[in-house]
């Protein structure tokens, strides 16, 4: 009995297993941005729906990603998630100048 090649067998097996299961996790990380898509839709006005959000709806949502959204990504070293995450915060941080 090969013990070495039976576990490069087993790893071969379970090799697609975990890419799908990584595929998936990041597809429930990317969910946790797309509640804020209808933020950056554009208004009557040609502004986007945020640039009208009371100051205080914007803080909140900015303490949001800074406390909740981007340690998560952080946590599972999702690095688009990150980046994606920072710049939207950038863009809301203008809102409130």
């Amino acid at each position: 009995m090969n013990i070495e090649k039976e576990l490069e067998d087993m790893i071969d097996q379970f090799s697609p297993l975990l890419h799908k299961g990584l595929q998936t996790q990041k597809g429930l990380l990317d969910i946790a941005l797309t509640a804020y898509d209808p933020l950056f839709l554009k208004g009557a006005d040609g502004n986007f729906v945020y640039t009208h959000l009371p100051k205080n709806d914007l803080k909140e949502i900015i303490q949001t990603l800074k406390e909740e959204i981007i340690p998560m990504y952080e946590e599972n070293n999702y690095k688009e998630g990150i980046k994606k995450a920072e710049k939207i915060l950038k863009q809301f941080q203008k809102g409130l100048d």
